[in-house]
Formats: C-alpha cells, structure tokens, sequence
C-alpha cells in the first residue's frame, strides 16, 4: 500500500511540474533577421586627448547626440579603445549563413547571427563611454569620477552588448540618448572606436 501511495505521489508530482513547465513564457527569439534589419546610427573612430590638456583643449571628453529611429526594436554598441580590439574585431570570421547578410561581426552578434564574438585581444588602452538621458549629460564632465548614468562602462577597453527591448531603456521621449566619452588618463591620449546600430522593424 505505502509503495502504491508512494508511486502516485511520484506520478502526480511529475505530471505538476510538467505542466508548470508548459506555463512557463518561452525565451523571446534572438535572431530578427527575417523582419529587422540594422541601421547606423554611429560608427567613428575619435580622438581623446589626455586628461592634462582638458582644461586647455577639452578634448579628452566628448558627447554625441544619438536619436533611435523610429520602429526600433532594439539598439546595440561597441567600443574598442586603442588599435587591439579593432585589429581583433575584423579577423572574427562570419559563418556563412551571416556572411550573406552582412559582412560586420558587430552586426552578426547583434542580429543574433553570432553567438559570442570572441574578442580575444581585449587592448592596452582604456576609455569611460556612457549612455545618458539629456539631463544626465548636464553633469557629465572629466573631473566627476563618481558620474552615474543608466549605462556606463567606465574605464572599459573592449564592450559589446545588446539591449533587446528600448522600452527597459531610459531616454528622453523622442528617443534621443546622449552618449558621452571620457579619457581619465593623465598623459596619453587614446582613439576610441565607436559602433552604435538600431535595428528597426521593416516597413510593411
């Protein structure tokens, strides 16, 4: 009797977690090639002076005003700071499938064509990027090293990330984020290599 009871309530517990299992929300898709397609928004390399000049030059700091474009669903970004992580970045070999449709790793991982880009050389210099709203960049400046926005890698050499939903996302409300750029270094200047793309859902 007690092994009968025993194997129903193993039975029943099963069969509860498979269902709860089958209630669980999939994972939302991470390819969007069929009905997005990439869009530049940004794609520079800038000069950042060393931080000794900047109150001579101010060019150790920059900001650039990036607005989404309308019907995007998500936006991405990439940063190398020196020659390395651009060098390594062009020598991601694209399998075939993504090569058809573009020939830049950075999109391939965005569009989810690209599980991990492998960045193995990772650079020697470094850069702070962060993403703000225009009321945060107010404060933003070289000598404000404890400055927060709602993204911010500071000191970075090598970033790459993809923000899914712009809805999670702060930003003003025609869409338009501030990026800013900062070099805390004292002597030597860096080149900054920034790539920021939207991906936008194809017009009807």
């Amino acid at each position: 009797m007690k092994n009968w009871i025993s194997s129903a309530f193993t039975i029943a517990l099963a069969a509860g977690l498979t269902l709860l299992n089958s209630c669980k929300k999939e994972p939302e898709p991470v390819i969007y090639n069929d009905y997005v397609v990439p869009y530049q928004l940004v794609e520079e390399t800038f000069r950042l002076g060393a931080r000794s000049t900047a109150i001579i030059s101010n060019k150790s700091i920059m900001t650039r005003t990036i607005k989404l474009p309308p019907r995007t669903v998500y936006w991405a970004y990439w940063m190398g700071a020196g020659p390395e992580p651009v060098d390594a970045l062009a020598k991601v070999i694209l399998p075939a499938a993504a090569s058809k449709l573009t020939k830049d790793p950075f999109i391939a991982y965005a569009w989810g064509l690209l599980s991990a880009l492998n960045l193995t050389e990772i650079g020697k210099s470094n850069a702070d990027i962060f993403f703000m709203t225009t009321d945060q960049a107010d404060s933003f400046s070289f000598t404000n090293s404890d400055f927060q926005a709602f993204i911010s890698k500071p000191q970075t050499k090598n970033i790459h990330d993809k923000y899914i939903d712009i809805l999670d996302t702060p930003a003003d409300q025609d869409k338009t984020i501030i990026m800013g750029l900062r070099n805390q270094n004292y002597s030597v200047g860096v080149d900054v290599k920034i790539k920021v793309w939207a991906f936008v859902v194809k017009p009807l």
